[in-house]
């Protein structure tokens, strides 16, 4: 007769265990009466400290552009899209952009920050177009990534400068695994994540849309686990339906921390990106309020060759806020930037009220007023 199966088991030996470090454990008695520490954020609601974000978007978009605005906020303690930054040293490295290229960037990201390149001595770039910029490698898929000697530069200069705010552009210029592969983009956003601790800083890294994230516009760039991995994830993108080719929307697609769903409209002025809906004071906000009494001076001409009067009665079905809200040519401005627009019009003198029509059947309408050389008015009526 045979012996049972339990016969043939090899005996447990205690000493034959694998000798690990014990367990980290957390005890939450100790939080008793303990003050709760504040989230650490770059920027609130959208960028938090000590985790990688993700900002993705097409190419050509400007995720270069704007994480470069990003820099200099946080360089000069300025806003970035109308949010208050955290005031820090930053290291940009750009592996698609030479030093001329980010220089003639800066110079118009410098004009309406009101800031000089004196003023950016918290701010260091650097350009590795032509360098291999791999911060992890793999010898066999299915080893664990190492750092390589530039992930090493990078970590030891951020924490030596003291760098808070550490922007890598571009995701398929440092990554060098598999993105479809959920272990590669975890071992690698982990990596990163090294460096925000190291440094209580942000880390931001830009990266394309894989197609089937372009296709679904939830702009997920290869394996879920990238999405899964970060913190906050951004994505930047064309506004649907939009003809105006300067207009964007930057998508909160993920917040930890946060709340999901967010949108900022933006739009490319004068080579910087611009909050639309942002407030009404600063240089910035003077730069888009210009823009958009140029656009109404613009429609308004329009119509004008067209013989389609426009009026300032908001009660009116020709009221000119409200045609121009649907133009085509509208740039994104709304019915409300409008008006704003064409009160700032009348108060400088570059519009007025005219009266037409047969004399049983007066109307108004709005006239661009053009002073001439010789300091007469010449108007043009619409």
């Amino acid at each position: 007769m045979t012996g049972s199966d339990d016969d043939n088991l090899i005996p447990f030996d205690p000493d034959s265990r694998r000798r690990v470090r014990s367990l980290d454990i957390l005890d939450p008695l100790r939080w008793h009466d303990q003050p709760i520490p504040e989230r650490p954020w770059l920027v609130e609601g959208l960028i938090p400290r000590r985790v990688v974000t993700m900002l993705g978007g097409d190419g050509g978009l400007g995720k270069s552009l704007l994480v470069q605005q990003l820099l200099t906020a946080c360089a000069t303690g300025k806003v970035w899209l109308d949010r208050e930054t955290m005031p820090c040293r930053v290291l940009g490295v750009f592996c698609e952009d030479d030093s001329d290229e980010l220089h003639r960037r800066q110079v118009n990201i410098n004009q309406p920050y009101g800031v000089e390149h004196a003023d950016l001595g918290d701010m260091s770039l650097s350009s590795r177009v032509g360098d291999d910029s791999t911060l992890l490698e793999w010898d066999k898929p299915w080893l664990t990534g190492r750092e390589t000697p530039i992930y090493d530069q990078i970590l030891n200069y951020c924490r030596d400068n003291g760098v808070q705010c550490l922007v890598l552009d571009s995701l398929h210029d440092v990554f060098a695994g598999d993105e479809n592969k959920r272990p590669h983009a975890r071992q690698f956003i982990n990596a990163l994540r090294d460096i925000a601790i190291a440094c209580d800083a942000a880390v931001i890294v830009t990266a394309h849309p894989s197609l089937s994230g372009r296709a679904s516009g939830t702009g997920e760039a290869g394996s879920t686990a990238w999405h899964n991995t970060v913190r906050s994830r951004l994505y930047l993108k064309n506004p649907p339906d939009e003809e105006d080719d300067d207009l964007r929307i930057l998508a909160t697609m993920k917040a930890n921390y946060g709340r999901k769903g967010r949108e900022i409209r933006l739009r490319w002025t004068d080579g910087v990106f611009i909050n639309i809906d942002g407030p009404s004071t600063g240089v910035i906000a003077s730069i888009a309020r210009r823009n958009a009494d140029e656009v109404f001076m613009t429609l308004l001409g329009e119509l004008d060759a067209q013989g389609r009067p426009v009026s300032e009665n908001p009660h009116a079905r020709n009221f000119a806020p409200r045609i121009f809200a649907k133009h085509p040519g509208r740039q994104g401005f709304t019915r409300k930037d409008f008006e704003f627009s064409m009160e700032r019009l009348f108060a400088d003198g570059r519009i007025r009220i005219e009266e037409y029509g047969r004399k049983s059947d007066m109307r108004r309408r709005i006239v661009s007023v053009n002073p001439n050389p010789k300091g007469e008015d010449d108007e043009r009526s619409v």
